[in-house]
């Protein structure tokens, strides 16, 4: 009896793990042409500018992997004078391969203020599985970025409030982004890092994180994009989040805003961190986009603009909600897919 149950279980993970796999599948209804791969650098952006420090960076070392093939460090950088910047609000581990010569490099961003399964399974998939060529950096209990003000929401009660509670957020996404460019100024002085195959890649917001990052940052050579957020505004607006809404409407209530005047108020501030406004410089060659094709926290044609903007390109959508599409593609039950597809996209690109 107890092996005819083994047996069954057996079977129906098999059949699950098909099913889900069969879910995820490239983007039939986009066009497979590129935009133009060479596209111009633009100047960087304000607010993303900052000064290198000569301070150095201090690695403290952790220990060594199970099976001996990486070491592991956590990264301390020093404050950037220029904008007021602390310490990293995260603490950033590197994964070190103990094999000779010049590695690739990958920085994994997480979802900012939410569980880091997606990034940190990442980062031990491209550094275990692969071809012992990638180092990697890892972003660790990361701040959140809008969660914060947005519990805040329903305590403001004029609109100098509200638009400061937004910059706050902006502040915060900004910072991380130059974080990450702080990351690549490291690496760069770095014996075992080829500057020359930096990667980034990113999931949820951290992907908008990510996105913005390479846009503004030529050094970063290849991107991969997990189910990012763009039109900000929009979402928050009209409270695609679930568990901002109950926030959000309080907020509106307050302020006698309809959800397209709140859009139209925050639009301008949320702006200057919107992927799709720091897409165009990327070249869509050395871009991976990975979709959740019944995303019901990023619109349909939010995403279809980000793409466009971005120079189509090549991208594969998931047949998922945008939760579900991380708790169903990053495991097992679909074969590891999404960590897989990014892997091979670094194992060709970078």
């Amino acid at each position: 009896m107890r092996r005819s149950c083994e047996f069954s279980l057996i079977v129906a993970l098999a059949v699950v793990t098909l099913v889900m796999t069969a879910c995820m599948r490239s983007a039939p209804d986009y066009p497979t042409t590129h935009l133009a791969a060479q596209r111009p650098a633009p100047p960087i952006p304000t607010g993303y500018e900052y000064r290198k420090t000569a301070s150095p960076a201090t690695l403290e070392r952790q220990g060594v992997a199970a099976d001996g093939q990486y070491e592991t460090y956590v990264l301390a950088l020093p404050a950037v004078e220029t904008n007021g910047q602390g310490p990293l609000p995260a603490s950033v581990q590197y994964l070190k391969l103990k094999t000779p010569g010049k590695k690739k490099l990958v920085i994994v961003v997480p979802i900012y203020g939410s569980v880091s399964f997606a990034s940190t399974m990442m980062a031990r998939h491209l550094i275990e599985w692969q071809k012992q060529d990638t180092n990697v950096l890892l972003i660790l209990d990361a701040n959140e970025i809008f969660d914060g003000d947005i519990e805040r929401a329903p305590i403001m009660m004029t609109e100098a409030e509200l638009l400061q509670g937004v910059q706050r957020c902006v502040t915060r996404f900004r910072n991380a982004v130059i974080n990450i460019r702080r990351m690549v100024d490291w690496a760069e002085t770095v014996d075992e890092i080829d500057a020359a195959h930096i990667g980034v890649v990113g999931f949820s917001i951290g992907a908008s994180v990510a996105n913005v990052a390479m846009g503004v940052d030529a050094r970063i050579a290849a991107g991969a994009f997990v189910l990012p957020s763009t039109k900000l505004h929009e979402i928050l607006a009209y409270g695609h989040v679930p568990r901002w809404q109950t926030s959000i409407d309080r907020v509106r209530e307050n302020l006698t805003l309809t959800p397209g005047a709140f859009a139209q108020k925050v639009e301008p501030i949320l702006r200057s961190i919107d992927p799709i406004h720091f897409s165009k410089s990327i070249d869509p060659t050395r871009v991976l986009l990975i979709e959740a094709a019944q995303d019901s926290y990023v619109p349909a044609l939010a995403r279809k603009l980000h793409w466009e903007a971005l120079g189509r390109p090549r991208t594969i959508r998931i047949d998922y909600d945008h939760k579900t599409a991380f708790l169903l593609s990053m495991t097992f039950l679909s074969r590891h897919f999404t960590a897989q597809a990014i892997a091979e996209f670094f194992d060709e690109i970078l």
